[in-house]
């Protein structure tokens, strides 16, 4: 810096020596104020340089979101902590079965934040003769009827058609059909069970429900009977002690990444449901006492119902927190990762203190930790960020790992 200003001193004397002969010529002036602006820009910009880009940096206590209703698409600064409260701030009535994503009850931590709403419509929802109207958004024709509040198994298929003609079907864009699946009471070794079925004989529900035949087991009604609802279907094996034990089979879990949300949030759009099986032993009995037992069946009578979840995965961090990724060495890769623990954890505050004293940026614990790297923590944003990579790295591998746990257990 000794050598730009003495550069700068000499640069300015010679300036002076022939400033007399530069405004004796007609373009005089102009020229030496050209040469005069072109001398200062780059002062500046070595200035700037060593100092970088902490200056620029300044923490916001307002966050900037994106909201898209009604053909609308705002954008928004808010101090909302919630979905719901900027909808509120902002006047966006609700009506039944419209559809937020992400939930109304969803926090907004980080700049560029995503907000849809999708409005309900008319549809005709057709459970055999009889026909519902209801208003929704749902995403999928299962959640259309779940937010009718019309029961549904597990089991009853559910599919949505066009509508061709909206007088006769009542309905805008697309109609729901439920296709009911066929109650049939199974008795398994003496074990009455409930079950449903969209299979149409009992030795299609059998193989459907998972029930494997032994040698020595009778089964009633004949296997090619056509099922019936209400029917009684009986699974037997003479001279046989048995018990059953229930179990819950969780709801698998399907993931749509979805551009029109911000990456890190989520929305579901469809509940899931668990499943249930029947496990059935035969017991073998000594003395009036139990000394072990063999698995007969294992069947299925509840189908479990997939969890839709849609990921946001689109990435949109302004320039001043990019700028302090890239000054402290972070690849762009790894932006969204740190956008995302850096906007939960402190909303991008550097100088940040919980009450337990954890503090900057990532709330290091405790804070000394963070003050003995970087002693002017509370305004240096980049040295903040080398010193939580490091963490990141250290602990998690990664700054993906560090993302993954803090999604995981909420915190770092």
């Amino acid at each position: 810096m000794q050598r730009v200003k003495h550069n700068i001193h000499r640069t300015y004397h010679a300036g002076r020596h022939h400033a007399r002969r530069i405004h004796a010529h007609p373009a005089g002036l102009p020229v030496l104020v050209f040469v005069l602006l072109i001398l200062f820009s780059g002062v500046t910009l070595v200035v700037a340089s060593r100092k970088g880009v902490v200056a620029n940096f300044i923490a916001r206590d307002h966050t900037i979101t994106i909201v898209s209703y009604d053909s609308n698409r705002r954008i928004v600064p808010t101090k909302a902590k919630t979905v719901g409260e900027l909808l509120h701030n902002l006047d966006v009535q609700l009506t039944e079965g419209d559809r937020v994503e992400p939930s109304l009850d969803a926090l907004i931590t980080q700049d560029n934040f995503l907000v849809n709403v999708y409005r309900s419509v008319p549809v005709a929802i057709h459970d055999g003769v009889n026909m519902t109207l209801t208003h929704s958004a749902g995403a999928t024709p299962r959640s259309i009827v779940a937010q009718s509040g019309m029961p549904l198994y597990n089991e009853d298929a559910v599919r949505a058609e066009p509508t061709h003609n909206f007088v006769l079907q009542r309905s805008l864009g697309h109609q729901v059909v439920i296709d009911r699946a066929t109650p049939i009471y199974l008795a398994l070794y003496g074990t009455q069970l409930t079950i449903h079925t969209q299979t149409n004989t009992v030795a299609d529900l059998l193989k459907e429900k998972n029930v494997k035949l032994g040698k020595d087991d009778t089964v009633k009604p004949a296997l090619a009977t056509t099922l019936t609802p209400n029917m009684q279907v009986a699974v037997v094996r003479n001279g046989i002690q048995v018990i059953t034990v229930n179990e819950d089979v969780p709801a698998p879990v399907q993931n749509v990444i979805d551009m029109s949300l911000s990456f890190g949030s989520q929305a579901v759009r469809q509940e899931g449901s668990p499943g249930k099986i029947v496990k059935t032993y035969q017991v073998n009995i000594q003395n009036g006492e139990e000394v072990g037992r063999v698995l007969l069946q294992s069947v299925t009578t509840v189908q479990p119902v997939t969890r839709i979840v849609a990921k946001g995965n689109t990435v949109n961090i302004p320039a001043d927190k990019q700028s302090v990724m890239a000054a402290a060495g972070i690849s762009p890769s790894d932006y969204a990762y740190v956008d995302y623990v850096f906007s939960r954890e402190s909303r991008w505050n550097a100088a940040a203190v919980n009450a337990g004293g954890c503090s900057g940026l990532g709330q290091a614990c405790p804070g000394s930790k963070l003050a003995a790297a970087c002693p002017n923590w509370q305004t240096d944003a980049v040295c903040q960020t080398k010193f939580f990579t490091g963490y990141a790295v250290g602990r998690y591998g990664s700054w993906q790992g560090a993302y993954n746990a803090w999604i995981s257990k909420h915190w770092w």
